[in-house]
């Protein structure tokens, strides 16, 4: 087919798509597009918070961060990995040394970086 045939006929199919199907399919989750690609759902700093499991690697305090090496958070779409995290004001800090394993819970805030809200020794 020549370049401008085949467009043509893509351009005719797109104006031939009724408008009806396209507003009828079911979204589900994906209705917050800010959290598309993340799997994440729509979160806020007050509620909504995506549990974790995770051992502490370590602990910096003055940044207001830890690494973590978390299992599988399924919410999300992450499979398990180490990565550095912040925590809010919230989180106390003192108490976790590395080797810790602990439950925590992550929330994706308006600047669209997920930060630990609360954190604690594992059950």
């Amino acid at each position: 087919m020549k370049p401008s045939l085949l467009m043509a006929v893509v351009s005719a199919a797109a104006i031939c798509t009724a408008p009806g199907q396209l507003m009828a399919m079911d979204h589900g989750e994906m209705s917050d597009h800010n959290a598309m690609g993340s799997g994440a759902m729509a979160q806020t700093e007050t509620s909504g918070a995506t549990q974790g499991k995770g051992v502490i690697n370590t602990v910096d305090a003055a940044g207001r961060s830890v690494n973590i090496t978390h299992e599988p958070i399924p919410a999300l779409s992450w499979p398990a990995m180490t990565m550095d995290l912040p925590v809010t004001e919230q989180v106390d800090l003192s108490g976790l040394s590395p080797g810790e394993e602990v439950d925590f819970k992550i929330v994706l805030g308006s600047d669209n970086v997920y930060r630990i809200t609360e954190m604690g020794a594992a059950d």
